[in-house]
């Protein structure tokens, strides 16, 4: 049972550890406010709970169409994202004040998530075929795999929270301005190219 947990941490914490639009929006967040990174992590975790509930009922598949919506929706949303840190980066305040945006940091970690056609893909192939070996064990393998899947999560951006914190002193705002920028153009690079994968209608290179 044991292998469950600890299988589910490591491939888990493998895929936190990947470059992506979450973590580019971590690290920018975690600059101002440690504790920015595990409310962002919040609403993902909350939106993998969904997952697996929608999976253990049944739901095996995603239709191409919503694929592709949510493919354009999410290029249009971190596009949107990425700008808006581009002008906060003009003069960027060391403050902790994550509230300045229409979503609270919870909400923008489901939104960005969701966004990414290839986090769904990744749970409706790799994420259930994990997932229906842990439901052998019935209730307590299924908890023990979504506990050390989210466990690594969690871990993951507790340190980019604790790490983003070399960058709140003043003496760093050069620094963080760097980042700022670098952060926004990798959600930027993600907003096109998930809006490409739109365009295109092709995922099945994920799988």
């Amino acid at each position: 049972m044991l292998s469950i947990f600890f299988g589910s941490f490591l491939v888990g914490l493998s895929g936190a550890m990947a470059p992506g639009p979450l973590m580019a929006i971590a690290i920018s967040k975690s600059t101002k406010d440690w504790k920015a990174s595990l409310k962002l992590i919040t609403g993902h975790v909350l939106l993998e709970a969904l997952l697996v509930m929608l999976l253990l009922v049944g739901v095996r598949t995603i239709p191409p169409v919503l694929m592709r919506a949510i493919s354009l929706a999410g290029g249009i949303f971190l596009l949107y994202m990425g700008i808006s840190q581009l002008f906060e980066a003009k003069d960027p305040s060391l403050i902790s004040n994550t509230g300045n945006s229409r979503f609270p940091l919870p909400v923008q970690g489901a939104l960005v998530s969701f966004s990414n056609p290839y986090f769904l893909l990744w749970w409706f192939s790799v994420g259930s075929a994990f997932l229906f070996r842990a439901r052998e064990h019935l209730l307590s393998g299924v908890l023990l795999f979504y506990s050390g899947h989210i466990l690594s999560d969690i871990s993951w951006y507790t340190f980019l929270g604790v790490a983003g914190q070399f960058l709140h002193k003043p003496s760093w705002k050069g620094v963080y301005r760097i980042v700022l920028v670098s952060m926004s153009f990798v959600l930027i690079g993600f907003g096109v190219y998930f809006l490409l994968a739109a365009f295109r209608g092709d995922f099945s290179h994920v799988l």
